[in-house]
């Protein structure tokens, strides 16, 4: 069995964090999808040249229609095409110096030009098109990035190692970045409250035997304003052999899911009140009937929703959901996912953890959804002085540490 810290991973454990926007009550960082963590730093090669000033429009417009058949699935729009000599990194002046003559070399009033990707067209058709009209050419390679960047810095970065990037406020990564700033804009105020509720069933659902420590709040916000729809805890040992692995269709998420779709149904089919009558009647191999008053106080029969299933509802979850649940996450088709402990070795939604699958965002998939980490608020000096003195305590034996009921890393959630 590992150590649960390999697999749980709190604010203080993350030694990478990059600049994350600021939350009452805690802070989001926002998931690198698949390709981020595959494709951001894939480099492509391409010819260089040098152009006369007066000829760059020229040389454009030859370059375009050579390759407007051949260069299309590479876009190189995040790089600059022409750039002035002392625009570009040292390493490309030198290798133009390498190949031109001392009369080019020396000749003034020529500026740096990314001609074409080695793939897209060979130097000697090159040669054909361009020298008629731009006269002698020396061309040279250099790596490029292939995609855009995903930030200023980046972008910065990159111009000084390659050759001048724009960036564009785009991300060929993943969600635009605006769209994920509208949501964190939108949930402002609101994380904390259904993180503790997860927290707080999830606790209720180890307490009484039901299941493990993992907890999840399904959220339907209407014209800004967010209520919760579902409370779920896990109920793996809920009627099922204490001797097995426990029911995997009865992790939280499921439960949730479940939940969500009786609702769905029953809203449909009859009133409240006969809905929670035909609720009561019977345990689902996914267990999706409230079982803890807390699941039960929170359970709505009715919802102002349109679309499929769980179209525009978010999920807020004390874990990092497993392969499954995440999975079953994108066909139900939430909208946004939100956890608070990573699950490197189970977990389906983190690209960047033992798994790598990044289920959330993967355009071969039918859904794409937002997901983020969510990190407590540090707390108060109040809060830390007696945290400090509770340590102190334990150690010298006049207080018993607090048992933890915190999962192995090894399992689903």
């Amino acid at each position: 069995m590992t150590s649960n810290n390999e697999n749980l991973r709190p604010a203080e454990q993350r030694s990478d964090l990059t600049t994350i926007p600021e939350i009452p009550g805690g802070t989001l960082e926002f998931l690198k999808t698949k390709l981020e963590t595959t494709t951001r730093d894939k480099n492509i090669t391409v010819y260089v040249t040098k152009v006369p000033n007066k000829l760059a429009s020229e040389a454009s417009n030859l370059i375009r229609s050579v390759l407007s058949t051949t260069e299309g699935a590479v876009d190189l729009q995040h790089l600059r095409r022409f750039a002035k000599c002392q625009d570009v990194p040292i390493h490309v002046r030198n290798a133009y110096a390498a190949v031109s003559t001392d009369k080019i070399a020396v000749l003034g009033g020529r500026v740096f030009l990314i001609v074409a990707p080695i793939a897209a067209v060979t130097q000697q058709k090159l040669v054909e098109l361009l020298s008629p009209t731009l006269g002698s050419l020396s061309f040279f390679t250099i790596n490029v990035p292939m995609l855009a960047p995903t930030s200023q810095e980046q972008a910065s970065l990159w111009s000084t190692q390659y050759w001048p990037t724009v960036y564009k406020k785009s991300n060929p990564f993943g969600p635009h970045p605006s769209i994920i700033s509208r949501s964190e804009e939108e949930m402002q105020g609101d994380v904390e409250k259904w993180m503790d509720l997860a927290a707080e069933v999830a606790r209720q659902s180890k307490a009484t035997g039901m299941g493990e420590a993992f907890g999840v709040v399904v959220v339907e916000r209407v014209d800004g304003v967010a209520r919760p729809v579902a409370v779920a805890g896990d109920a793996r040992w809920l009627d099922w052999p204490k001797d097995s692995p426990g029911n995997v269709t009865a992790h939280a998420t499921l439960r949730a899911i479940d939940m969500v779709a009786k609702q769905v149904r029953q809203s449909h089919q009859v009133g409240e009140e006969q809905a929670r009558e035909a609720l009561d009647g019977g345990l689902g191999i996914f267990r999706g009937e409230p079982e803890l008053p807390i699941e039960r106080e929170h359970f709505r029969t009715s919802m102002d929703k349109e679309g499929y299933l769980c179209h525009k509802l978010e999920l807020y979850c004390t874990h990092e959901p497993c392969v499954m649940c995440s999975m079953a996450i994108v066909h139900s088709r939430f909208e946004k996912v939100v956890f608070e402990h990573r699950m490197n070795r189970t977990g389906g939604l983190c690209a960047d953890g033992d798994l790598g699958h990044g289920m959330f965002w993967r355009k071969e998939l039918n859904w794409q959804l937002l997901a983020w980490q969510w990190f407590r608020p540090a707390p108060a000096p109040a809060e830390i002085e007696l945290n400090q003195l509770r340590i102190s305590n334990v150690a010298k034996g006049s207080e018993k540490p607090a048992r933890s009921i915190s999962p192995s890393s090894d399992m689903n959630v």
